[in-house]
């Protein structure tokens, strides 16, 4: 580990397992090595294990040195130690103790160092329980009781430092400190001066899950002494400061020694940058490329310049910090939108980035939400009543969107029961059931109004029966086929999206249900008060028997212009001919756009584009989009000592996959097994195999990989790639990871080939103990869901439609006609999405599922209309259009009026579901309005064999006079 006790002294420590190394027989001291040559650069560095003989002499350019070991025969010696001081401070440095094997004390002068205190440090080896040497010499007694002694004299003039390798294993959650939380009665067992802590960092160790017995005695010696473990509490356990984190950035090349950053040359600095293989703090393999952006290369393909860089902090991941961890992101990216003044752009992304943008811009639409419901309900007004006191309608509309509100409520409350979660796809729930309520809104009330006079003069609970007899049946069908729709959706394997398919189920039934009991009822109360001549707002205020309506407020104008011109012009043979071609041509356009509708996702797109985190994914994208993406093959707790064939085969074929960039794999077993193979250490040689070169035993094994990942070289980058436990003393391993890179795919098909292969090789290999991932996977197997999923449930909603609209419509021919408008408006939809470059993704399946439900409203009300009337085609036709064509148009355009605001909104879930709903809304209603009645004027079949009415003649008069009532129909006989 290395720490800096001031700006001014930085101390290091590592265990090098031997500082001399046999090449072709001759003995070569390590300290010219690269690896150890990085990390003698702090001003005292001390060196553990160094297997070097008493009368060794070691030299280093700048630093003067201390040694301590146990024996004088070079091939007999273990442990040992060597500490490193720089020559400029040695004069503030002092040797106070070696007189006991492994472990040495020296004093830092504060006058020379401008302490405050002096320093007492001390560089220890404490050898493992179970070695010979601590067994024969009971050496981890001795040097214990000797610690404590130690520190107690040191501590009363000054501080205290240990460093070294002590081979203590200490959980993380072990307590190396007394709270000032504890009982009164401990006080007497506490020193006098003991100051308790009320606030201690804790440490950031996940290696061991289980404290040993030399951790206890650690933890023990921490709490008598004051003492504090900084493994954990400090960068990575390297140079720097901070808590709990590890930087990744090109200043990691210089240990972010600013002194020696700003001496470097503008050649040392590309020299640096060009052969860099291995970071100096963290001894990790390292590739400048990947933290710099826009590289520009010089004739020997050496980078030369960059326009981009970025820095990498990883956090404690822990929940126990969560809230710390969240508020130390925010002031990064506090600090990140500041920029600084040499830096031309700053862009900045932490975890909690993606949920605060995303959320907030659906948050801060929820305004939209709230304009929504007033258009709405001023809409509403306008359309259901007249404009006079008496016939406003103003109390139903209320009563129409508290049916809506209660939905909601419905929804919500009984999906959440049933365990499924809201995310960000759900907030269009509102605007989805606003629209569909309001529709059937109209279609009821426009039911009641199109009775005929002889029908108005009922009592008023067979009025309403009358109404509902035609009414409920157009509203069924509807509302079955919507929630058959979302119903088909919910069998999806993706969590988000079934569950906003359930929340959508569940509100249109509640719709449904209210809306034929509530709304009912109180479309009854109103007419009621109608007819008592209660004011329309103020229901208390009773209007004299004298009191008119004005003569303005009886006229229908949509109803009129639908007899007057739209119908009859609409059913003239050119204008029939000319709606079929044009059917046929948007058809021809809309399924080539259809079949080149492309499937795609990028996550940012749930981000506002005006945000810093979208900012940073468009620049990461520009800056450091290689296409390659970073990938792993994670391995569960499996005997890894007998699965030596199947390591070494995945290794092989790994390598030699296309799906796997060449020179990209990194796996630990391969190198662990090649040092075992190489190294010339007589300890680790005496534990394999001399045919084989493999550990003897599982336990070995273990060791040994400990051993390679926590002191080699080669085997440091691997210790985040290992999770090992501990169990009695016993090393294993419960998960590990070998990694490598993915080539770039051009397309999500060939995504889609590179994830299966890859899964394929690894699952022929190592069956279910292994599988790969990659944050790519999640993109590419959602997607992969979403294709498969897509042509069924597109395929299965449409025979539901069909089989509904059949049953309920109860005419075979007019369900057929009535499915034409659906499949019409589901291609339509598909084409234009393409053109206006819109995608296949999770939350646009959804939409085009629901599509298919709501188009069936716009045509099933004028279909079963039509089988209701006697007469020839055409007259049946325009019957059905005066009739119904009104609260059609009304219930599509109050659906668009509830979502046109979202047309503004910087949120993408809510753009793309404005754009898919108002080419629903545009589609269905032409076809359901202007081809639906064409294809039945030509073709359509008789009409039922109850039907009882009959187109009624043009009466101007009455037209011009009182305004429309009911031009649609007069009761007829039964016809065969």
């Amino acid at each position: 580990m290395c720490i800096k006790v001031s700006k001014q002294l930085s101390i290091s420590s590592w265990n090098v397992n031997g500082l001399f190394k046999r090449i072709s027989g001759n003995r070569v001291c390590k300290l010219d090595d690269d690896n150890i040559c990085q990390i003698m650069t702090a001003d005292i560095v001390g060196l553990s294990e160094t297997h070097i003989p008493t009368n060794e002499i070691l030299n280093y350019d700048g630093y003067k040195c201390f040694v301590n070991c146990r024996s004088s025969d070079s091939n007999k010696v273990r442990g040992g130690l060597a500490t490193f001081f720089k020559k400029e401070i040695l004069s503030g440095v002092k040797l106070m103790d070696k007189t006991m094997d492994d472990i040495m004390w020296f004093k830092l002068d504060k006058t020379f160092f401008s302490f405050d205190r002096n320093v007492f440090l001390c560089f220890l080896y404490i050898p493992p329980s179970n070695s010979s040497y601590t067994l024969r010499t009971n050496f981890d007694k001795q040097i214990f009781e000797k610690l404590e002694a130690d520190i107690a004299k040191y501590s009363i003039s000054g501080d205290v430092i240990l460093m070294g390798d002590l081979n203590a294993h200490i959980n993380c959650k072990e307590l190396d400190f007394i709270t000032n939380e504890v009982d009164d009665s401990l006080d007497n067992f506490l020193p006098t001066n003991y100051v308790a802590d009320s606030v201690c960092k804790f440490r950031n160790t996940q290696v061991h899950q289980k404290t040993n017995n030399y951790g206890k005695l650690i933890l023990d010696l921490c709490t008598e002494s004051q003492l504090r473990i900084l493994n954990g509490r400090t960068l990575g356990d390297s140079k720097g400061s901070g808590s709990n984190c590890l930087v990744n950035s090109i200043l990691e090349l210089w240990s972010y020694d600013e002194t020696t950053i700003m001496a470097a040359s503008q050649a040392d600095i590309k020299t640096k940058i060009n052969t860099a293989t291995t970071s100096p703090m963290y001894f990790n393999s390292y590739d400048a490329t990947t933290v710099l952006g826009g590289k520009v290369y010089d004739g020997s393909g050496h980078i030369d310049s960059a326009t981009a860089t970025k820095m990498t902090w990883f956090i404690q991941g822990d929940d126990a910090v969560k809230d710390q961890a969240e508020a130390w992101e925010q002031q990064l990216i506090d600090l990140g939108q500041k920029g600084h003044s040499d830096i031309s752009t700053t862009y900045v992304f932490a975890i909690r980035s993606f949920s605060d943008e995303a959320g907030g811009a659906i948050r801060g639409d929820i305004a939209f939400l709230s304009a929504g419901y007033v258009i709405v309900i001023v809409y509403i007004t306008i359309m259901l009543g007249k404009f006079n006191c008496l016939e406003q309608r103003f109390g139903l509309a209320i009563a129409g969107v508290v049916v809506v509100g209660m939905s909601i409520g419905i929804c919500f409350s009984l999906a959440s029961l049933c365990g499924f979660k809201y995310g960000p796809l759900h907030s269009v729930l509102p605007f989805l059931l606003l629209g569909i309520g309001v529709d059937d809104m109209f279609v009821i009330v426009g039911a009641l109004k199109n009775l005929s006079d002889e029908q108005q003069k009922l009592p008023l609970n067979e009025r309403i029966g009358k109404a509902l007899r035609h009414s409920g049946a157009s509203i069924t069908v509807t509302s079955l086929t919507d929630i058959m729709a979302f119903f088909i959706g919910a069998t999806t394997l993706l969590p988000a999206l079934r569950s906003f398919c359930i929340f959508a189920a569940f509100g249109i039934i509640a719709l449904y249900g209210l809306s034929t009991t509530f709304f009912v009822s109180a479309m009854t109360v109103d007419v009621k008060r109608a007819a008592a001549r209660l004011n329309a707002c103020c229901c208390f205020y009773k209007h004299k028997p004298e009191y008119k309506p004005n003569n303005c407020s009886q006229k229908e104008y949509l109803p009129a212009f639908i007899l007057k011109f739209y119908a009859p012009n609409l059913l003239k043979f050119p204008v029939k001919i000319v709606v079929l071609v044009l059917t046929a041509g948007l058809f021809g356009l809309t399924i080539w756009g259809t079949v080149n509708l492309e499937q795609k996702f990028e996550e940012k797109w749930f981000l506002p584009s005006d945000s810093y985190a979208y900012d940073y994914l468009t620049a990461s994208d520009k800056y450091f989009s290689s296409g390659q993406e970073q990938a792993g093959v994670y391995c569960k707790n499996i005997d890894y000592f007998g699965k030596k064939t199947e390591m070494e085969s995945l290794y092989t074929q790994l390598t030699a996959s296309n799906y796997v960039v060449n020179g990209t794999v990194d796996s630990w077993f391969k190198s662990y097994t090649d040092w075992l193979s190489t190294t010339s250490d007589a300890s680790v040689i005496a534990q394999i195999d001399a045919t084989t070169k493999y550990p003897l035993d599982s336990t070995k094994f273990y060791d040994l990989l400990y051993q390679f990942v926590t002191t080699e070289s080669a085997g440091l980058r691997f210790s985040r790639n290992l999770k090992f436990s501990n169990t009695s003393s016993v090393l294993g391993l419960t998960g590990s990871k070998i990694s490598f890179y993915h080539p770039s795919v051009k397309d999500t098909v060939e995504g889609f080939n590179v994830l299966d292969g890859i899964q394929s090789l690894v699952a022929g290999v190592a069956g279910s103990d292994c599988f790969p991932y990659s944050q790519i996977h999640l993109t590419w197997e959602s997607n992969k869901v979403i294709r498969q999923e897509l042509y069924r449930n597109i395929a299965l909603a449409a025979v539901c439609v069909f089989i509904i609209c059949l049953v309920l419509i109860a005419n075979i021919w007019t369900s057929l006609m009535v499915f034409s408008c659906v499949a019409l408006t589901f291609v339509n939809v598909g084409g234009f999405m393409h053109f206006w470059g819109l995608t296949i993704d999770v939350v646009t399946c959804v939409q085009l599922i629901l599509a298919i439900g709501l188009a069936v409203d716009y045509s099933a009300h004028i279909g079963h209309c039509f089988m209701t009337f006697q007469g020839g085609r055409n007259e049946r036709v325009k019957a059905t259009l005066v009739e119904i064509g009104g609260p059609v148009i009304s219930g599509g355009f109050s659906t668009f009026l509830a979502f046109v605001l979202l047309a503004v909104s910087k949120s993408y879930v809510f753009t793309t579901f404005f754009k898919v709903l108002f080419l629903v809304v545009i589609f269905g209603l032409f076809h359901g309005l202007v081809y639906l009645p064409v294809l039945l004027s030509m073709i359509g079949p008789g009409a039922y064999f109850s039907a009882d009415r009959r187109y009624q003649h043009d009466k101007k008069e009455r037209d011009e006079e009182n305004g429309v009532d009911n031009y649609a129909m007069e009761k007829q006989a039964p016809t065969m």
